[in-house]
């Protein structure tokens, strides 16, 4: 089952109407209706504040099917992150298998693109980060071990090798990935309060396009080693 992006309002310039979009389709599999609900609740006001119950009826089930399927609020957490990450996967890979006949600059510019992307078609991974991230729990301790880690670590190793071929200047890795992460996600995080800034969610192509662009420009012309004369 696909998630589908959030798309950016056009600003309207007149009062006509228009035909609304199809609504996107709702899968017929209990289960993942139910990860579908649990993924947005979590991520908009975190584990304590939902309710089995609010998920099933989000889910348009009911709360038995929830005890049914995943036993506990703890089981269905855990489970809604790992559907939210098997997604995120097929939508956005970290595997540089792909790049490896690539250059050091070029392989870590491709990653900060398609990292941006994936972001922006689905903040709800970093908004559940957030939440979680805000509190010592045994849930943010589980995400760190089985996710984020190695999802660190892969920047990490990208930059230590763009240092090590000469292509980036020496500065410490880890608050060059925290830097990276933080200004790849924080803006569609926070795109209900840049819509109401500037009057348009940041998630549309042409946003998306713009912030890699501007990122790459403001980020790496800082990070590029001056050429030798």
């Amino acid at each position: 089952m696909k998630r589908t992006a959030t798309a950016a309002p056009v600003p309207v310039k007149s009062a006509s109407r228009r035909a609304a979009p199809p609504a996107a389709p709702v899968s017929e599999v209990p289960a993942e209706r139910l990860l579908e609900a649990a993924v947005s609740l979590f991520a908009q006001h975190g584990f304590d504040a939902v309710s089995t119950g609010a998920v099933a009826t989000a889910a348009g089930l009911t709360q038995s099917m929830v005890h049914y399927h995943f036993g506990t609020k703890e089981k269905l957490w855990k489970a809604a992150v790992e559907h939210l990450m098997h997604v995120r996967g097929n939508m956005f890979s970290l595997n540089l298998e792909d790049l490896r006949d690539v250059d050091d600059l070029s392989r870590l510019k491709v990653m900060l693109r398609r990292f941006i992307s994936a972001n922006a078609a689905d903040p709800d991974l970093t908004r559940i980060l957030i939440h979680e991230g805000m509190n010592d729990s045994p849930r943010l301790k589980w995400l760190a071990k089985r996710y984020m880690i190695r999802g660190y670590a892969t920047f990490n190793a990208a930059i230590e090798s763009a240092i090590k071929s000469g292509v980036v200047r020496r500065l410490p890795v880890r608050d060059v990935t925290n830097i990276i992460v933080g200004a790849c996600v924080l803006t569609f995080t926070l795109s209900r309060l840049l819509k109401e800034v500037y009057g348009e969610l940041p998630t549309s192509a042409d946003a998306v396009s713009s912030l890699s662009d501007t990122l790459l420009e403001v980020l790496f012309k800082g990070l590029e080693a001056k050429s030798r004369p």
